[in-house]
């Protein structure tokens, strides 16, 4: 299928498995280290759904997103260096309605993920999508003057191929998820990745968790012909399923890619 949509598409197929976003419940200690010893490119998700899950001030959020990069540092392998990303769910956005303030917390955020890079998926849900663009595009321009180098991810009201289009022609964003189920086709979803790339915006090719192996599957092969940043772990929630159905089938289909272009030589 890679092959196939490469041709159609025009893009150029790669060589390599695209980056994995592993997923993991914040308080699974032992996914975290089986992550980390799997020297997972991107973890750990661990989802922020309520104001008083981040605490005080944004102080348990704080307090975790510390403790996981200390983990890695602690467990991690010489050379690994895995970037860090967090899904709050607007509960950061809910804390601090002014952006300046949010601003200089997602500063704080960053100061405690050192020494990795650090990706916060929806800082804020505003009450519609027309909202949510304007907030989101005032926040990033607030953390490029500042230099605050925390890099922020749409996904809620960022559903159907039109959305993306928006929130990528606007600027809103470091990254999009691209949610293959939400939209509705396979080829909607390869037109997504590249409209972002021409827009210069960053995207993950994400779904649910929810997704059959199957799909995910699926996923491999648009991801090796369209090469979004990188991809959302699926099937399930963990360091072990999702994480291994997704690369087995990079690496297969890369290798027989390869044998392809062997054999017409």
């Amino acid at each position: 299928m890679a092959e196939i949509i490469s041709r159609e598409w025009g893009t150029t197929l790669s060589q390599n498995p695209i980056d994995i976003l592993a997923s993991c419940h914040r308080n699974d200690q032992l996914q975290l280290d089986r992550m980390i010893m799997k020297r997972v490119p991107m973890l750990p998700h661990a989802s922020f759904v309520h104001v008083h899950d981040i605490g005080p001030n944004g102080s348990a959020l704080l307090k975790y997103v510390q403790s996981v990069s200390q983990r890695v540092q602690e467990r991690g392998s010489p050379g690994y260096r895995p970037r860090l990303h967090f899904d709050v769910y607007g509960t950061t956005g809910d804390l601090f309605p002014d952006n300046e303030q949010l601003a200089t917390f997602l500063n704080e955020l960053h100061q405690c993920a050192w020494p990795y890079e650090l990706l916060i998926e929806s800082p804020i849900i505003a009450p519609s999508k027309s909202d949510q663009i304007h907030r989101l595009v005032d926040l990033r321009n607030r953390l490029r003057c500042r230099a605050i180098r925390t890099q922020i991810v749409a996904d809620e009201w960022c559903n159907t191929l039109d959305d993306i289009r928006q929130f990528a022609d606007a600027g809103a964003v470091d990254y999009v998820q691209i949610k293959m189920p939400d939209l509705g086709s396979i080829h909607n979803a390869i037109d997504a990745v590249l409209y972002c790339q021409a827009k210069g915006i960053g995207c993950c090719l994400g779904g649910s968790a929810n997704e059959t192996d199957i799909s995910a599957r699926v996923t491999a092969h648009v991801a090796l012909a369209t090469r979004p940043d990188f991809l959302l772990s699926k099937p399930g929630i963990g360091a072990d399923e999702g994480l291994m159905i997704l690369t087995n089938e990079m690496l297969r289909a890369s290798a027989l890619a390869g044998k392809s272009r062997a054999n017409r030589l």
